[in-house]
């Protein structure tokens, strides 16, 4: 069976391509029923600010960080949206003096031009918002090298 057209563009898969059934159904989800949802290696949690939720999403990278050492690696694979918790991890980090240099960050995303990513002084770059909104904001003495920063470069079969 055909999956349904994108209504973006054509080529993608995206939300507008799923099923009818499956966003009529999860539309009818009520808070309660989205609770019940979480399972072992799933936990469904409820914020009741986006503030809240920003916090929240802050701390889950600087608690895989701190776990991080040299012998047994963590880190964490970050997508490009929502940013607003990346200079809060910044604050935290630098605020309570946060050694987190052993800590890895993947970058999920980059946009590609002429079938390779683009580099990271496009205007547009996500490593470039990673960097900008949060690494650089570390101080030195306390973020990880640029080797424990990775980010979809160069050949793409390799990342």
């Amino acid at each position: 069976m055909a999956r349904k057209l994108s209504s973006i563009a054509p080529d993608w898969w995206d939300y507008t391509t799923l099923d009818s059934d499956l966003i009529r159904d999860a539309a009818a989800l009520t808070p309660q029923r989205m609770l019940q949802l979480s399972r072992p290696g799933f936990k469904v949690v409820m914020f009741d600010t986006l503030e809240e939720f920003y916090l929240a999403e802050a701390l889950e990278y600087i608690t895989a960080w701190r776990q991080s050492t040299p012998d047994n690696p963590v880190g964490i694979c970050g997508p490009i949206g929502p940013t607003e918790q990346l200079p809060l991890v910044a604050r935290i980090v630098n605020a309570l003096e946060l050694d987190v240099r052993d800590g890895h960050f993947w970058g999920m995303d980059e946009w590609v031009e002429g079938g390779r990513p683009v580099p990271v002084s496009h205007p547009l770059s996500f490593a470039r918002a990673d960097m900008e909104l949060c690494f650089k904001r570390i101080d030195k003495r306390l973020r990880m090298p640029k080797a424990h920063l990775h980010f979809p470069t160069g050949d793409l079969a390799t990342y």
